[in-house]
């Protein structure tokens, strides 16, 4: 994808993005060759070019064919040292983490490694480190994340995401929902109850969740072709209409709205064509993730075309004419596989804060 540093010196000059972006798109695309004993690895990155903006990303790594490499300490391109690296952990399951700061907190609640989940999703490689937190222990874990976080409560926290892939049905998402939403209050945090999932759609679930009080709904859209093939039942039973009324539904009740979107798995004109329909009802701007294939295997998946960087520069800039005039914005520290981390459309963004 990217050859060299003169390579991506090349294709950034030639079209008008910076060289940070275009490396970020590559190495999120590509992985990484490396003498680390892991598939997938957690960490943080200090380029070069940018020292002082550290972010974070998620790799697949034991890429051999990739012209990235990772070790402990830098990450090379072509052999050449394009950044530094520390803060290496193996990218398992974990009950909850930070992001922003400690403003957002994830939870991984409902024993996300049960999931079978989706042909992207790298959950069959990680170590079932998840047990479901029971509602009487919701309230207590928050206690002490809080507190092994040097914070005195949970009450400056903005948002509480609940990013889970094992609800079945919605009822079972909305007593969970309400069982983290009373922890939540239990700690002091009033903030945004955030939810990515697929299942909860209905005028009843939307109902509920507006109930919940501050409401964000995160949509898992992830592709429009081939969704038998690529995505579990839950996900793929949904047609694109059908994920454009849902998020209207929440919208219609003042829920804040997005999805998230797999960046290589359509050919770009089926992706822009029902993207589209998206925008009008989408009030933050969507996750849209650079597709990772974590072994040989999953590089089957890709839409032809999608291993080349002009690809993938393609894409991103049908995004941004998709997005421009919204006024909506990806933020890095939201999702570490963007294809934008410090320019959307020749406009600079806030970088890579984490």
């Amino acid at each position: 994808m990217l050859e060299s540093v003169r390579h991506l010196e090349q294709v950034a000059h030639k079209w008008n993005i910076n060289t940070e972006d275009v490396l970020l798109i590559a190495l999120n695309a590509s992985g990484a060759r490396s003498p680390l004993a892991k598939p997938r690895m957690r960490f943080r990155l200090r380029l070069d070019s940018r020292p002082d903006q550290p972010m974070f990303l998620i790799l697949s790594l034991g890429r051999q064919d990739s012209s990235f490499e990772l070790d402990e300490h830098e990450l090379n391109l072509g052999g050449v040292k394009v950044g530094e690296v520390d803060g290496i952990e193996d990218d398992d399951a974990v009950l909850g983490y930070w992001r922003n700061g400690t403003k957002m907190l994830t939870l991984n609640s409902n024993a996300r490694s049960q999931c079978t989940g989706c042909v992207f999703c790298p959950n069959t490689l990680e170590d079932a480190s998840d047990p479901k937190i029971g509602a009487l222990d919701l309230s207590g874990y928050l206690a002490a994340l809080a507190a092994n976080s040097g914070v005195e409560d949970l009450s400056a926290v903005e948002t509480v995401t609940v990013c889970t892939g094992c609800f079945l049905y919605e009822h079972l998402a909305v007593e969970h929902l309400t069982e983290v939403r009373s922890a939540m209050r239990g700690n002091g945090c009033t903030g945004t109850l955030h939810f990515l999932s697929s299942v909860l759609t209905s005028e009843e679930g939307m109902d509920a969740a507006a109930g919940l009080g501050p409401f964000h709904l995160t949509l898992t859209a992830e592709c429009f072709t081939e969704r038998r093939q690529i995505l579990k039942e839950s996900k793929a039973k949904l047609t694109p209409a059908e994920m454009v009324t849902a998020l209207s539904r929440a919208k219609q009740r003042d829920l804040a709205t997005d999805f998230t979107y797999i960046v290589g798995l359509d050919p770009i004109e089926d992706a822009i064509e029902n993207l589209k329909h998206f925008v009008p009802v989408t009030t933050t701007f969507p996750r849209f993730q650079t597709y990772q294939a974590h072994n040989p295997f999953m590089d089957i998946y890709r839409t032809p075309g999608s291993d080349t960087i002009e690809w993938h520069l393609t894409m991103r800039r049908h995004l941004e004419e998709l997005f421009l005039a919204t006024g909506l914005r990806p933020q890095w520290w939201q999702n570490y596989r963007s294809p934008w981390c410090f320019t959307f459309a020749g406009e600079d963004l806030a970088g890579a804060k984490i």
